[in-house]
């Protein structure tokens, strides 16, 4: 909900930048082209019967060159996809001069250096590209770029985050490329937790090129908003910020290390297969989403809304999520590589014939769904100052183990914004689990998003019909509270590591995820 200013003004991380001796590498294979070498990283060896659980990938050395970066270097890159699967072609785009080394890590954890090598593609010719086109009706900021590498997305390798880094002849991080690499369709032996990465917030955010769904940077005209921001954001772009690593290090990396580390029975998609690659939510006991998930589609929700129908539980260990309706459109760059949202059912010109595909809040007429019923409670507002988290119901199998009691206080857990429980519109036996007052920014009583309610941030739990447990957090700095990776901080603020926390999302993964099935 926050503009890009102000994300912009709270994403400062400070990395880890301690040496590490790279991992063997194997014999080079076969080039994508003529001035382009690959090696692929080996993990070890461990017979016929190779374990492919988290905690044996986690074992495979690790490499923190990934995590380098400190200043900008001239060169951005783009994928121009939200994720890929085993095998399936990937085309890198960079502007730049000269040649780079594109290595290829997947993030995790591997003893705290949050990522492996997993390829190599030498001598990567940069070139010179034309200038992004802009959408006079839209705002739509386009690269369409000619990509400097043809490669495939590795296989045999575990579904995880991927992060492309361009690395200059002297060695230095250059630029960023993150990708989710999707599981494999054809395995039947399906991870039981399925974390969704919210791609399509990430790009919503994306001001690279001057405008996004926010902020129009240099006032360029648009039509369909009278110029204030764009209407329709493209993944043919790279990402503004942290050099074009997105949100990733902002919001849910930590979240990563936490699953790895624990060896948790993960695999991972984009918020935007829930509608591109839907097949891939089926046979799983948890989804779990973290950070910001603010912008989905009505076959994302339709999605999530027939899993929890099915008995597929839910953790949104997020805040603001649900909360604009977008369109996932095609492009030049390929399919679903567009995000329509105009943010207004004026404005919007498929109000007249879909008027449930407006993009609008959910909560608004002419689309009036909102997001309560599915996530248990619903977007408050931005917070002022980041607030504790005040236990309620301890009880509950969520706070096992923690020693909590109703009243007591988890420090600087609450922010950047909040949601708050509306029991006219939440499920039948909704539990809340933290209720904790919070100092807010004020709504505009003209804005037909806000809902009347007290500044009170909360958490809840719901059964569905089906059995399925839907848990929400009501902030996005759950992930902060759990690994020490970045700066972890809101105006300033820092939230501390609590060792609490850590367990109430053991107990939540132990009760719906990879656990045994509760009594």
């Amino acid at each position: 909900m926050a503009g890009t200013a102000a994300v912009l003004a709270a994403c400062s991380n400070t990395p880890s930048s301690s040496p590490v001796t790279a991992p063997t590498l194997a014999p080079p294979v076969a080039s994508s082209g003529p001035t382009v070498r690959s090696v692929t990283a080996a993990p070890p060896s461990l017979g016929p019967d190779r374990d492919s659980s988290m905690k044996v990938e986690n074992l495979i050395p690790g490499d923190d060159r990934w995590d380098r970066m400190r200043a900008p270097s001239g060169v951005s890159a783009y994928l121009a996809a939200a994720s890929v699967g085993p095998g399936e072609p990937l085309s890198l785009r960079a502007q730049g001069s000269g040649f780079v080394d594109v290595e290829w890590y997947r993030l995790g954890w591997y003893d705290g250096l949050g990522g492996r090598l997993i390829k190599v593609d030498r001598h990567v010719r940069l070139s010179k590209q034309p200038r992004a086109t802009i959408d006079n009706v839209t705002g739509l900021v386009e690269a369409h770029w000619t990509p400097v590498l043809q490669t495939t997305a590795p296989s045999g390798v575990k579904s995880g985050m991927l992060l492309a880094v361009l690395r200059s002849p002297k060695g230095h991080s250059i630029a960023n490329v993150p990708i989710v690499l999707r599981p494999d369709p054809t395995d039947p032996q399906r991870a039981p937790i399925l974390f969704v990465s919210a791609a399509a917030t990430w790009q919503a955010y994306n001001a690279w090129g001057g405008l996004d769904l926010y902020s129009n940077v240099y006032n360029h005209p648009v039509a369909a908003t009278a110029n204030h921001r764009a209407a329709q954001v493209s993944f043919d772009r790279p990402y503004a910020l942290d050099s074009g690593a997105g949100f990733l290090r902002r919001w849910e990396l930590q979240f990563i290390r936490w699953m790895e580390r624990n060896g948790r029975d993960v695999e991972y998609i984009a918020d935007v297969d829930l509608e591109r690659n839907p097949d891939l939510a089926n046979g799983r006991r948890m989804l779990v989403m973290a950070g910001h998930p603010e912008y989905w589609t009505r076959p994302m929700r339709s999605r999530v809304e027939a899993a929890v129908a099915a008995g597929t539980n839910v953790a949104f260990l997020t805040a603001n999520e649900v909360y604009w309706q977008a369109r996932l459109e095609d492009g030049p760059a390929g399919p679903g590589t567009r995000i329509t949202s105009y943010k207004s059912k004026t404005a919007d010109p498929i109000m007249v014939t879909r008027p449930d595909l407006t993009t609008c809040r959910w909560r608004e007429a002419p689309v009036n769904d909102p997001e309560a019923p599915l996530v248990g409670q619903m977007y408050g507002r931005i917070v002022e100052r980041v607030a504790d988290w005040i236990v309620t119901n301890h009880g509950h199998w969520l706070y096992e183990g923690t020693d909590l009691r109703d009243g007591d206080a988890i420090s600087n857990l609450v922010g950047q914004e909040y949601d708050t429980f509306f029991p006219d519109l939440a499920q039948p036996g909704t539990v809340q689990l933290a209720h904790s007052p919070v100092n807010a920014v004020r709504s505009s009583k003209h804005d037909p998003g806000a809902y009347p309610s007290a500044p009170i941030h909360t958490s809840t739990m719901y059964t569905a019909q089906s059995g399925a447990t839907v848990f929400a957090a009501g902030t996005f700095q759950w992930s902060w509270a759990i690994d020490d990776y970045g700066s972890r901080d809101y105006k300033g603020v820092r939230t501390p590591i609590d060792d609490r926390v850590g367990r109430m999302t053991a107990n939540l993964f132990d009760r719906l995820g990879d656990g045994p099935l509760a009594p």
